[in-house]
């Protein structure tokens, strides 16, 4: 089996995780300190973060970078990282009751190359639990996370009821899509197949 170094440009524990369901490819991490950005739609605003990291990243190395950015939206409302614990709670209440999407952006950059995708996940949440919710918060665990919550968390599993689409690209790293491309650009002309 060929592997390729790739420079994933994450801090996050849980794509550094995920990244490795990917057998083709051996992980390179780093960190970039690029300022996020808040569009008026989920795709957009996961769009422009991710290609930020990844370009940041890409000023520093000649090998194919990889970054991701996931946002969660409701309506016409954008969810990052809540910043204190009044903004986490009151992401639960927005999203508890409701179907809300989940979009992860995707950005790989190879050579002069880049390409940019992204999957969309749909996730309900069930009527709002105080007593969870406050615990959940007062963990700590939403400040890092997208929406406030980690799909993952056994603590917020009672909320959720149901899950349209690629679960991972929820905890922040579309496996297949990811593969699909790593394939698609980095072993081109060799059947397109990492395995």
């Amino acid at each position: 089996m060929v592997v390729r170094d790739i420079v994933l440009a994450s801090a996050s524990p849980r794509r550094r995780e995920l990244i490795k369901k990917i057998k083709c490819v051996n992980p390179i991490f780093t960190v970039t300190d690029a300022e996020e950005t808040v569009l008026p739609t989920a795709q957009a605003t996961a769009t422009v973060n991710a290609r930020k990291k990844g370009e940041l990243a890409a000023e520093h190395t000649r090998l194919p970078v990889l970054a991701f950015d996931t946002v969660v939206g409701l309506g016409t409302r954008v969810f990052g990282k809540p910043t204190s614990r009044e903004e986490a709670i009151s992401m639960f209440e927005t999203l508890c009751g409701h179907t809300h999407e989940v979009v992860t952006a995707v950005f790989l950059k190879v050579g002069e190359k880049i390409i940019e995708k992204f999957e969309k996940t749909s996730v309900t949440f069930g009527a709002f639990n105080a007593r969870l919710v406050y615990n959940y918060v007062d963990s700590g665990a939403p400040y890092d996370k997208a929406g406030g919550y980690n799909i993952d968390d056994p603590q917020i599993k009672p909320l959720i009821e149901r899950v349209d689409g690629d679960y991972y690209n929820v905890v922040g790293l579309p496996v297949a899509l990811t593969e699909k491309l790593i394939e698609e650009n980095l072993f081109y002309g060799e059947d397109g197949d990492c395995a």
